[in-house]
């Protein structure tokens, strides 16, 4: 008797009468992924599995004269398809991209991995940097 007397101590505030809750509110699950740094050669980079992140947001940058960048996601087959994104500058949409100092938006929902091809550069340097969220 005496341990469901301290239970309901512990659980309930007798003063409000209402039952006492030890909760934690968390935000929701990032991760950072680094698909290029200072890339010099064109190549895939990364490839960020998804595992759950439904949305993500890529900073393009660097010292390059030139790049492009296709923006490529997998599914079930494995095969890379291309994917649109979304220019958060203009709000414009497209598979691809030749700018510097921008940031894109794509809807990862679905998809095993996400890759940001770098088809061409020349003149510098490209980084490639993103935060998938959940």
């Amino acid at each position: 008797m005496a341990n469901v007397v301290d239970y309901l101590a512990r659980v309930i505030d007798w003063a409000s009468g209402r039952m006492k809750v030890d909760a934690q509110l968390t935000g929701s699950l990032t991760t950072d992924i680094t698909f290029h740094e200072d890339a010099t050669v064109a190549a895939d980079g990364t490839i960020f599995t998804i595992d759950g992140h439904k949305t993500l947001t890529v900073e393009i940058y660097g010292t390059s004269t030139s790049r492009t960048i296709e923006f490529k996601g997998r599914c079930v087959s494995g095969i890379d398809r291309p994917i649109m994104g979304v220019r958060l500058s203009d709000l414009s949409t497209t598979i691809s991209t030749t700018g510097t100092g921008e940031i894109w938006q794509f809807d990862i929902t679905g998809l095993t991995s996400v890759l940001m091809d770098m088809s061409a550069i020349a003149g510098g340097n490209v980084t490639v940097k993103g935060k998938a969220v959940a």
